[in-house]
């Protein structure tokens, strides 16, 4: 099975600025890429290098070789769906969008994701449950899936897959759960 794993990513100086007012931007940018080279290690362990690609406008200090998908610029719903539609093209099988704030991913969280029935939604929510920090959709399939990233967005993804009669998985893992979003978040994963 052909599988993508994306990883959308802003570009350095846009990156977490909720966090502004507990680190300046070095610290906020050291903070990204470390999260974000975490998430592309543990990516890369199971699917292979190739497989693994950003999706926006940066590498973030990534080796040149790591492929870069280009961001339409009409926000993140409009980004992965555009990403969605160049893994169609690619003859891709399972398109994965993954969060890059996930300080403590590891491959077996990734192999998760992987592991799926082949006609299945796998979703990873954040730690109340009610965001996305992980998606696993089956191409062709979930060709007309609509991205529903914002306020509530398990909910919102869960709808998708009932919309679209597909089954539906919730995958709820540590090293899926906890992002980055705020402050708070930083001494939480300290603390973990």
């Amino acid at each position: 099975m052909r599988c993508w794993i994306v990883i959308p990513i802003k570009a350095p100086q846009a990156c977490k600025t909720r966090l502004s007012s507990a680190l300046g931007d070095s610290e906020r940018q050291s903070l990204v890429a470390t999260m974000l080279h975490q998430t592309v290690s543990a990516a890369r362990a199971v699917a292979g290098r190739d497989r693994v690609l950003l999706l926006g406008p940066s590498r973030h200090g990534l080796a040149e070789d790591t492929p870069l998908l280009a961001d339409p610029g009409q926000g993140l719903n409009a980004a992965l769906a555009s990403a969605r539609d160049a893994a169609i093209v690619q003859d891709v099988h399972r398109l994965i969008c993954l969060s890059a704030d996930l300080p403590t991913i590891e491959p077996g969280d990734v192999a998760a994701l992987l592991d799926v029935p082949r006609d299945a939604i796998a979703l990873a929510p954040d730690r109340a449950g009610t965001g996305t920090n992980a998606l696993s959709l089956p191409l062709p399939a979930a060709a007309p899936f609509r991205f529903r990233y914002g306020e509530c967005s398990s909910d919102a993804h869960r709808a998708e897959a009932a919309r679209l009669g597909l089954p539906f998985l919730c995958l709820e893992r540590p090293g899926l759960a906890l992002d980055i979003d705020e402050p708070e978040d930083i001494a939480r994963w300290q603390q973990d």
